[in-house]
């Protein structure tokens, strides 16, 4: 256990270290700020000229979709590629070291998603300032509502990571990798658009899964089977990048 937390502790460190994801964490709150001092603006004009009530001012249930579907995947990706396919020329030194493999591997990948924990953090706390200073204020149950939804969208994302990871060992060339897996990410969003089935298939479709737990809730056998299909994705994807990465020639 100590050498896992060695491994994941490293890779955290090295990948905040890197400034550019700094930069895209102050990016996102320089977005949240920007929407609300328009909206702020919009609202007050409208509110003067029309008299009508319009509130633009973005909330943390309003910045959700955008980040968590768009923003933090495409930080994913560029993580993995980061700490798997762009270290691949210094792997075996990596690899020397007093841990076991898959410690190693599944501290990068958990590097990644620690780093998209903090982000959806960041963007959660910032839209809710934001919106309880320049817009409507919300009550505790409307926050607690919206932290429960990025909390719940911690796990899609995660396996998100896990199928990355599991990507990225292929490629060997980061920037050639990041592109694949983008192609890939659209494409799995945009098959369900054109064969429904897959919504319930695919693993990227339940990255709003907020709404089945905090919504209106279906039975209990639905939510369990949702839960069981992203917990299996996640399962395989791990296993099989554990796998590749433990037999991996560097």
């Amino acid at each position: 256990m100590r050498a896992f937390s060695a491994a994941y502790l490293g890779e955290l460190t090295k990948l905040i270290g890197r400034r550019k994801y700094i930069v895209f964490i102050m990016i996102g709150i320089i977005i949240c700020a920007a929407w609300a001092i328009i909206g702020s603006a919009v609202s007050g004009a409208a509110l003067r000229f029309s008299g009508m009530m319009v509130n633009l001012t973005p909330t943390p249930m309003g910045v959700f979709p955008p980040f968590a579907q768009t923003m933090v995947p495409l930080l994913i990706f560029m993580g993995v590629c980061d700490l798997i396919t762009a270290e691949s020329a210094v792997m075996k030194a990596l690899i020397c070291r007093p841990v076991e493999r898959w410690k190693l591997y599944a501290g990068k990948v958990l590097a990644v998603i620690t780093y998209a924990g903090i982000y959806l953090s960041v963007i959660f706390v910032t839209s809710t300032v934001l919106s309880q200073v320049l817009g409507r204020p919300s009550g505790i149950d409307a926050i607690v509502h919206a932290l429960l939804a990025y909390a719940l969208a911690l796990l899609p994302l995660a396996v998100l990571a896990l199928f990355a990871g599991l990507v990225a060992l292929f490629g060997r060339s980061a920037s050639l990798t990041m592109l694949v897996l983008i192609a890939l990410y659209i494409l799995m969003r945009a098959l369900p658009v054109a064969f429904p089935i897959l919504s319930e298939l695919l693993f990227t479709s339940y990255i709003g899964w907020h709404r089945l737990w905090l919504g209106a809730r279906p039975a209990a056998s639905r939510l369990i089977h949702v839960l069981l299909i992203v917990l299996g994705y996640g399962a395989v994807f791990f296993t099989a990048g554990s796998l590749v990465f433990d037999r991996k020639e560097y």
